[in-house]
C-alpha cells in the first residue's frame, strides 16, 4: 500500500520472528535430503516480499519461490540472493530478462525453453530452469505421459540446465486423499524414469505445507525441494492438518474503539438491518471494514477481541465501520480500548485460521487481503 493507513487507529503488525520459528518447527517435519524453498509470491501472502524473504534466508531456506518475473527482479534489486523460482514460468520474450537475473523459471512450453536455451547460449552460460508436470491438478504443466519425450528434447538443448522436476497437489493437507496419494505415485514413477536416463533433478519439487503436515508425507523421496507457504505465516492449507506442527501467527490486525453505545432490545444494526438486539446489550462500533481488507463474507458470524474476552460481529461489515457485541463485558470497554480483529491479546487468539472459517474462506485470502489494504509494521 503506497498511501497512508485508512485509520491511524487501525495497525496490521507482521512478525519475523514468527516466520523464522516457523521455518524451523516445519523443517523439523522433513525428511533429511529436502530442502526449503519459502514461497513469498503475492507480496509473501500480504506480510511483504523483500522482508519476509530476508527473514527466510537469514534463517537458512535454501531457495524462495515467487509466481512471476516482476517479483523475482524485485528481489534480485532489493539484494536478496540465492535460486529464486518463478512458478508460473514466463513468456518466450522475457527469457533474456530472467537469465540476466539467474531467476529459474519453471515452464512446459517448448518455445519458451527454445528462448531460454537461446539466452544461455547468448551468454555462455546454460540457464536454470524447472520442467513443470500436470500429475492432476488440471492447470499447468506437461501431462505425464508426455513428460519423458520433453524431457528428452529439452537435455538436448546445451543452453538448459534442467534442475528438476515440478508438479502442485490438488488435495494437499488431506491425509485421506487418494487423488494426492496417486498425485505422488505418478511424480515419483516418472522422477525415477528421469533418474535412470542420468538426470539427478535433484531440485524437483512436488509438496508445499499441505504435503509436509500430512501424517503420510505427501512429497517424493529426497533428494528434493519442498516449497513452504501458507504454513510459514501460521496459517493451515487443511484443516486436518493442525497440530503437526507449533506455528505460530505471523500477522495481527488491531483497531480501537470508536465509540460505545447502549442498544435496547430491539436494537437494529447496520445495513440491511440483519441483526436486532433480543435484550438490552451495549455496542461498540470499530472503525475498520472491508476497505481494510476485513472480509465482509465474515458478518454478523466473526468475533473480536476486547479486554481479552470475544465480542460477537453483528450486523454486515461495512466499507470502514462495523459493530461488535460488548454485553455482558465488565468492566464495559471504552471508547479508545484495543480491539484485535487479528492475532493475539493476552491469552487468547483469532488466528488467520478461525477468522478464515468465520468467513467461510481460506487463510491465504485473510493475509492477502489485509496486508494489501494496510501499511504494515514489522517486530
Amino acid at each position: 500500500m503506497s498511501g497512508p493507513a485508512q485509520n491511524p487507529d487501525n495497525r496490521l503488525t507482521v512478525n519475523l520472528g514468527a516466520i523464522a520459528h516457523n521455518l524451523e518447527a516445519l523443517r523439523a517435519l522433513l525428511p533429511r535430503g529436502a530442502r526449503v524453498a519459502g514461497v513469498v509470491k503475492a507480496d509473501a501472502y500480504g506480510h511483504g516480499l523483500v522482508p519476509v524473504a530476508s527473514t527466510l534466508k537469514q534463517a537458512g531456506a535454501e531457495a524462495l519461490a515467487v509466481a512471476a518475473l516482476v517479483e523475482g527482479e524485485h528481489l534480485r534489486k532489493a539484494g536478496v540472493e540465492g535460486p529464486v523460482y518463478l512458478l508460473l514460468g514466463l513468456r518466450p520474450d522475457q527469457a533474456r530478462r530472467a537469465a540476466a537475473r539467474d531467476l529459474i523459471p519453471v515452464c512446459a512450453d517448448m518455445d519458451i525453453f527454445r528462448a531460454l536455451d537461446a539466452a544461455g547460449r547468448e551468454r555462455g552460460r546454460p540457464v536454470p530452469c524447472q520442467l513443470k508436470v500436470d500429475t492432476g491438478m488440471g492447470r499447468l504443466g506437461v501431462a505425464v505421459d508426455q513428460a519423458v519425450e520433453m524431457l528428452e528434447q529439452l537435455i538436448r538443448l546445451p543452453g538448459l540446465e534442467l534442475t528438476g522436476l515440478v508438479s502442485h497437489l490438488a488435495t494437499a493437507g488431506d491425509p485421506a486423499s487418494d487423488h494426492a496419494r496417486r498425485q505422488t505415485a505418478a511424480f515419483a514413477g516418472l522422477l525415477s524414469q528421469a533418474r535412470q536416463r542420468g538426470l539427478a533433478l535433484a531440485d524437483s519439487s512436488l509438496a508445499g505445507s499441505g504435503g509436509v503436515l500430512v501424517p503420510l508425507r505427501q512429497m517424493p523421496s529426497p533428494p528434493c525441494l519442498v516449497r513452504l507457504g501458507v504454513a510459514l505465516y501460521g496459517g493451515l492449507p487443511d484443516p486436518a492438518s493442525a497440530g503437526r506442527a507449533d506455528l505460530q501467527g505471523a500477522m495481527s490486525f488491531t483497531s480501537r474503539l470508536l465509540a460505545v453505545r447502549r442498544a435496547p432490545a430491539g436494537t437494529l444494526v447496520s445495513y440491511g438491518c440483519t441483526w436486532r438486539a433480543k435484550r438490552d446489550t451495549w455496542l461498540g462500533v470499530v472503525p475498520a471494514g472491508y476497505s481494510d481488507g476485513y472480509p465482509r463474507s465474515a458478518s454478523n458470524r466473526a468475533r473480536m477481541l476486547v479486554n481479552g474476552r470475544l465480542a460477537p460481529l453483528r450486523g454486515r461489515v461495512c466499507m470502514n465501520l462495523m459493530v461488535i457485541d460488548l454485553g455482558g463485558l465488565d468492566p464495559l470497554p471504552r471508547p479508545g480500548d484495543s480491539v484485535t480483529l487479528l492475532g493475539r491479546q493476552g491469552e487468547a487468539e483469532i488466528s488467520a485460521n478461525q477468522l478464515a472459517a468465520w468467513a467461510g474462506t481460506i487463510p491465504y485470502e485473510i493475509t492477502c487481503s489485509l496486508g494489501a489494504a494496510n501499511q504494515r509494521r514489522y517486530i
